[in-house]
């Protein structure tokens, strides 16, 4: 009787065992496919020929339509152009008169700095996005104002 009751004692250690290995298995594959999946899309879909890189998960990129609260006629609204080129960020201020492009960007998380000639006058700017809103100030010697502007042309 002994020896009956080792051999089930052992075939139910080995099934056991065998079970653990399995299941051991399955979860280090499962480990590594939501590991494949949270890899960032822009690193999987990246590749050496593109200037352009768009980030859906950053919120300064796209385009936003903003106002300025007292600003001086033709610069109190225009559309501001925020795109990331490889590890750098590049700044258009589009106006009825033309366009600006933005100079010494600082970018930190979701805030902006960066700095405009507007007839022959450094203005600096410095903004924060939150989801499809963008606000602020613009800065110069002729005072400081506020701006506000919410997202009109996304990445996606």
């Amino acid at each position: 009787m002994n020896n009956i009751y080792i051999y089930i004692q052992m075939t139910n250690t080995f099934k056991i065992t065998n079970m653990k290995i399995t299941t051991r298995k399955i979860a280090g594959f499962l480990l590594m496919a939501f590991m494949l999946m949270s890899v960032p899309q822009e690193i999987l879909a990246s590749s050496g020929t593109n200037d352009i890189t768009i980030v859906a998960k950053d919120d300064l990129i796209g385009g936003w339509e903003y106002t300025v609260d007292g600003a001086p006629e033709g610069y109190e609204s225009g559309l501001l152009m925020i795109v990331k080129a490889g590890d750098m960020y590049k700044v258009q201020v589009q106006l009825i008169g033309g366009a600006i492009n933005g100079t010494d960007i600082v970018v930190k998380g979701n805030d902006i700095t960066f700095k405009l000639m507007v007839e022959g006058e450094s203005v600096s700017v410095s903004l924060s996005a939150k989801g499809s809103k963008i606000s602020g100030t613009s800065t110069s010697s002729s005072g400081s104002y506020n701006i506000k502007g919410v997202k009109s042309i996304s990445p996606q």
